[in-house]
C-alpha cells in the first residue's frame, strides 16, 4: 500500500515537471497579428475618427500620468469634472468633455484613457467598480500565486505583465481590442503610451506607430495596451510583441530620410532622433524581431512628449501644427493631470548609506519628476516661439506699410493661437497638511474607497482652481462645475 502511493506520487510529480518542460518550451505568441498590407487611411488614425460637433478651433489636449490606481482615480476625477463643466461655444451650450480632442496617458492613468476610449460616457457608469473599487494588486497576487499560473509563468516567453493583461482583459476590458475602438470612431483620440526597452523612447499605441512593425493595431486587446503602459519595472515584467517589419510594403515619409541626411549637421536633433528610432523599428529582415515594452513612465511620466511634439512638429501623425498653420486652431488647452507625489523620508536624518530599494527607487522616480518639470516649461516655450513668429510678421508688414504702398511687403501673417497651459496636481493644494497627505499616497493598483472618493474630489477642485481653465471659463462663459459659477 505504501509503496503504491509512493509511485502515485512520482508520477504526479513526473507529469508536473512535463508540463512545467512544455510550458517552459512553449513557442511565442504575438499579442499583435501582423498587416497583410500598409494602408494609409486605414486602422486607428486621428484623422479618420468623426468629430461629430467637436471643433479643432478649439482644440483639448488631456493628458494622465501615471501613478497606480491613485492616478486613475485622479484622471477619472478631471473626466468627471469636465462633463459637468459647460461651456458656450460657437452658439451652443455643450460640455467641455464633449470639445476633447486629444487623451495622451501613461501606466496608471491609461485605464480611464482606454476605458474612455471603448465606452465614451459609459465609463461614469462602469468605471469605478469595475477598475478604481476593485482590489486590483490583491487579485493579480493570488493570480500570481496559483498553480496553474505557474505553468504559464515557467515560459520563458512569458511574464506577470502577460498575466496582469489577461486578468485585464477578463475583468476589465471584457476582450475588447482596438478593432472596437475604431469601430465606435469618435473623438477623442486616445493615446496609451508605453516605452520601448531597448531605446528607451516612448512607444504609443496608433496605427501610425504599427505601421513601422508591420502589425495590424485593430488586433491588439486593449487590455495588452494598458498591461505595456503600465508595466511597472521589478514588480512587473516587460511585453514582448513581434516585429513584422518589411512584410506589409511600408514606405517611410519622405522627411525621416531627411532628418537622418540632418544628423551630421546637427539642424534639428530632435526631428533627427524622432527619425532615427522609427527606422529602428522600421528596418526590414527585421533587425529587431521582437519589441520590449515596459512601463510608460520610464520615458515620459505625464503623457505630454507626444502632444508637445505634435504642437511644435509638422512631421507628426497628428501634427497639431499643421493645424495651427492652416488657421484651424485658435485657442489650445493643453490639461496636465498629474499624480506624482513626493514620500516623506527619514533618510536624511541618519548617516546610514541608502539601501539598494530606497536607491533604485529614487533613481527610477526623482528624474522622472524633473523631467515632468521640464516638459511643461517647453509646452509654454514651444507656443510662445509660435505667437512670437506672428507678432514680428505683424511688425514687418505695418513698419514696410508705413513707408509707402510700393514698400508694403504684405507678408502672410501667422495665425495667432491662444494656449491654456492647465495643471491638475497635488503640488498646487493649498493647505500643507492636505498636500502632504495627497504626496505621501503609495503608488498601488489598490487603494480604500474613501482615498479613491478623496482622488476624484481633489482632481474636481484642483480643476475648478486652476487660473489658467478659469481665464478659459471667462473667455468661453464657462459654467464651472459643482456650482463655481451660476450658468
Amino acid at each position: 500500500m505504501l509503496r503504491s502511493r509512493i509511485m502515485r506520487s512520482c508520477a504526479r510529480i513526473a507529469v508536473l515537471g512535463c508540463a512545467l518542460l512544455v510550458a517552459a518550451c512553449a513557442s511565442f505568441t504575438p499579442g499583435n497579428p501582423p498587416l497583410a498590407k500598409h494602408q494609409p487611411d486605414a486602422g486607428y488614425r486621428f484623422e479618420r475618427l468623426e468629430q461629430g460637433d467637436n471643433s479643432d478651433e478649439l482644440f483639448v489636449i488631456v493628458t494622465f500620468s501615471g501613478g497606480g490606481t491613485r492616478a486613475a482615480a485622479l484622471a477619472y476625477g478631471v473626466l468627471e469634472a469636465l462633463r459637468d463643466t459647460t461651456i458656450e461655444w460657437r452658439g451652443r451650450r455643450v460640455a467641455l468633455l464633449d470639445e476633447v480632442d486629444v487623451i495622451s496617458s501613461i501606466s496608471g492613468g491609461s485605464f480611464p484613457a482606454a476605458y474612455y476610449a471603448l465606452r465614451g460616457k459609459q465609463i461614469f457608469d462602469e468605471f469605478p467598480d469595475r477598475f478604481l473599487y476593485r482590489s486590483v494588486q490583491s487579485d493579480l497576487i493570488k493570480l500570481a500565486l496559483s498553480p496553474a499560473s505557474w505553468l504559464k509563468l515557467a515560459a520563458p516567453a512569458y511574464g506577470r505583465s502577460d498575466l496582469a493583461a489577461e486578468f485585464y482583459d477578463r475583468e476589465v476590458f471584457a476582450g475588447a481590442t482596438y478593432a472596437d475602438v475604431i469601430a465606435r470612431n469618435r473623438r477623442p483620440f486616445v493615446i496609451l503610451n508605453a516605452t520601448d526597452m531597448t531605446t528607451g523612447t516612448q512607444f504609443p499605441f496608433i496605427q501610425d506607430h504599427f505601421d513601422l512593425m508591420c502589425s495590424d493595431l485593430a488586433g491588439v486587446p486593449l487590455a495588452r495596451a494598458a498591461a505595456a503602459s503600465s508595466a511597472f519595472p521589478g514588480g512587473l515584467t516587460a511585453l514582448t510583441f513581434q516585429n513584422y517589419a518589411g512584410t506589409c510594403q511600408y514606405r517611410q515619409p519622405a522627411w525621416v530620410q531627411l532628418a537622418v541626411e540632418d544628423h551630421a549637421s546637427r539642424v534639428n536633433p530632435r526631428r533627427t532622433a524622432r527619425a532615427e528610432n522609427r527606422l529602428s523599428l522600421a528596418a526590414e529582415g527585421p533587425a529587431r524581431p521582437y519589441i520590449h515594452l515596459t512601463d510608460g513612465g520610464v520615458a515620459d511620466n505625464i503623457g505630454l512628449r507626444g502632444p508637445l511634439e505634435a504642437i511644435a512638429s509638422t512631421n507628426h501623425p497628428w501634427s497639431v501644427l499643421q493645424m495651427m498653420n492652416g488657421q484651424k486652431v485658435s485657442k489650445l488647452v493643453v490639461l496636465v493631470v498629474n499624480a506624482a507625489t513626493s514620500p516623506a523620508t527619514g533618510r536624511d536624518q541618519s548617516a546610514s548609506v541608502p539601501g539598494l530599494i530606497d536607491t533604485l527607487t529614487t533613481a527610477a522616480t526623482v528624474p522622472l519628476d524633473n523631467y515632468s518639470f521640464d516638459t511643461v516649461e517647453l509646452l509654454g516655450k514651444t507656443m510662445g516661439e509660435f505667437n512670437t513668429d506672428a507678432r514680428l510678421v505683424e511688425g514687418c508688414n505695418r513698419l514696410s506699410a508705413g513707408r509707402g504702398e510700393q514698400c508694403a511687403l504684405k507678408l502672410p501673417a501667422p495665425h495667432k493661437v491662444d494656449l491654456y497651459p492647465i495643471q491638475v496636481t497635488f503640488e498646487y493644494i493649498a493647505s500643507p497638511e492636505e498636500r502632504n497627505w495627497f504626496k505621501n499616497l503609495p503608488t498601488t493598483f489598490e487603494l480604500p474607497r474613501e482615498t479613491i472618493d478623496k482622488l476624484r474630489a481633489v482632481g474636481r477642485r484642483l480643476l475648478s482652481e486652476d487660473p489658467q481653465f478659469q481665464n478659459l471659463m471667462k473667455v468661453l462663459s464657462g459654467c464651472l462645475p459643482g456650482g463655481g459659477r451660476a450658468c
